[in-house]
C-alpha cells in the first residue's frame, strides 16, 4: 500500500507514516498503555491528542486575542475621555435623535449598550461628524439614511446591526 492511502474507501482520511524524533520514552509507554486500555492504536491516540491540543490552543489563542482587543478598547476609551470625546455607557436601551447629536459640542462614543437605536431623522453627515465609535453593544439599529458598511467602520464588538424600515 502506498504511503498516502490506507484503504479502498475514498472517504477515509489520508494516513501517512510519520516518525517523530525526541518523544519521551516514559510518555510513549504511558500512551501505549492508554491506547491498549482504550482499544485503539498509539497512532489513533496521538491523532486524538493532537486534535484536542490544537483545538484547545486555537480556543485559547482566540480568547487571548479577544482579551487583548478588550484591553485595547478600554485604553482607547481612556484616551477618548482625555481628548474630550463624550462616553455614553452601560445603558440597556437608548434611542438617539438628530436633536441629541446636534446638541453635543464634541464627538461621542457609545459603549456597553444593549440596544442602541439611531432615530430615522439622523443622517450620515451628522452621524459621521458626531459619533466617534460604538463599542461592545449587543445591537445597533440604524436608519436607512446611514450607509451600514460606513457605519460599521466605527464599530467594535457589536453583535448585531439592524437597518430599520422607514415608517410612512
Amino acid at each position: 500500500m502506498s504511503s498516502g492511502e490506507t484503504g479502498s474507501s475514498g472517504s477515509e482520511e489520508e494516513k501517512k507514516q510519520v516518525t517523530i524524533k525526541g518523544v519521551d520514552k516514559e510518555l510513549y509507554d504511558k500512551a501505549l498503555q492508554m491506547s491498549r486500555e482504550m482499544g485503539i492504536t498509539v497512532g489513533e491516540l496521538v491523532n486524538k491528542s493532537l486534535r484536542a491540543f490544537i483545538s484547545l490552543a486555537d480556543v485559547t489563542n482566540k480568547a487571548v486575542t479577544s482579551m487583548a482587543q478588550a484591553l485595547s478598547e478600554s485604553s482607547k476609551a481612556f484616551i477618548e475621555g482625555a481628548k474630550g470625546v463624550r462616553v455614553i455607557s452601560n445603558v440597556d436601551e437608548l434611542t438617539v435623535t438628530k436633536e441629541d447629536l446636534e446638541s453635543l459640542d464634541s464627538q461621542v462614543t457609545f459603549r456597553g449598550i444593549k440596544r442602541l437605536i439611531f432615530n430615522s431623522d439622523v443622517n450620515w453627515e451628522l452621524f459621521d461628524s458626531k459619533v466617534s465609535s460604538i463599542v461592545m453593544c449587543d445591537e445597533v439599529v440604524l436608519p436607512k439614511s446611514i450607509p451600514k458598511l460606513k457605519a460599521v467602520e466605527k464599530m467594535r464588538f457589536v453583535k448585531r446591526i439592524t437597518v430599520m424600515q422607514q415608517s410612512s
